[in-house]
């Protein structure tokens, strides 16, 4: 008999692991070159924390990350591979936040396959999904732990929204978070999680859904670099163009022993 725990490990991962054909995760690594460097890398792709090239077609669907400190927002320069970025930047005790999106991108399905256009470009397709990502992630140099920073909105479509300093939290504790949609609590979402090693395959490490006031507490039962994920998804505004609006959201960050 297949013992329960192991059954339901195996079935969460081959639901959760059901995703569109060019479904790729995003996130985002922040790292100190030296005292006076910073390096962004966006990730794109299914080998979290690991970034690889992003293919030419899709490059232009990604902003320029951001870097927001606590005295301001740093601007970043592209700088060696197509996914890394950099600003000079004298590093001081903090936390940070670095931000990224993929743009709004129209995917149609239907024979052939996936295609990145909508209903007018392609009469006969299946489906057609509006898809946009956000992708943040918190950075602490020198121990800080203080909120006042990761907690403030960004004005993204959906965002993941720290209601305590993930430095605070040790494995097996609570990380609470708050999921915004359009600047509102989004109730009962679905959450899931994992951290680096943990699975070469679409499994998490945590699965769960926001309370009625958008608030999820993620339990990292192991220290590491944990990722986040969320969706939303609604009818498109204009149903001869698309079937449906996906907003996706994704949050990185450390925990420690």
């Amino acid at each position: 008999m297949i013992p329960v725990r192991l059954f339901l490990a195996s079935l969460l991962c081959l639901t959760l692991g059901v995703s569109n054909a060019f479904a790729h995760d995003l996130w985002l690594n922040t790292t100190a070159v030296d005292s006076k460097t910073v390096r962004v890398e966006i990730g794109y792709g299914h080998d979290f924390p690991n970034p690889e090239p992003i293919s030419e077609k899709r490059l232009g669907l990604f902003t320029t990350p951001k870097l927001i400190t606590p005295q301001g927002e740093v601007a970043l320069k592209q700088s060696g591979e197509n996914y890394s970025y950099t600003a000079d930047f004298a590093l001081q005790s903090g936390s940070y936040l670095a931000v990224g999106n993929y743009k709004p991108t129209f995917w149609t399905n239907g024979h052939g396959g996936w295609e990145m256009n909508n209903r007018t470009q392609r009469p006969d397709a299946k489906y057609c999904e509006l898809v946009s990502m956000h992708t943040k992630n918190i950075w602490s140099v020198g121990g800080d732990t203080s909120t006042e920073l990761i907690s403030k909105p960004v004005n993204a479509k959906m965002e993941f929204i720290p209601l305590v300093h993930p430095s605070t939290v040790k494995p097996g504790q609570k990380f609470p978070v708050k999921i915004l949609v359009n600047g509102k609590p989004a109730s009962t979402v679905e959450v899931k999680a994992t951290f680096a090693g943990f699975s070469d395959e679409d499994c998490y490490a945590f699965t769960g859904r926001t309370n009625l006031e958008g608030v999820i507490n993620i339990i990292p039962l192991k220290a590491g670099h944990w990722f986040a994920i969320t969706k939303h998804t609604e009818n498109h505004n204009d149903l001869k163009v698309c079937d449906e609006t996906i907003y996706v959201s994704t949050l990185t960050f450390q925990i420690n022993e």
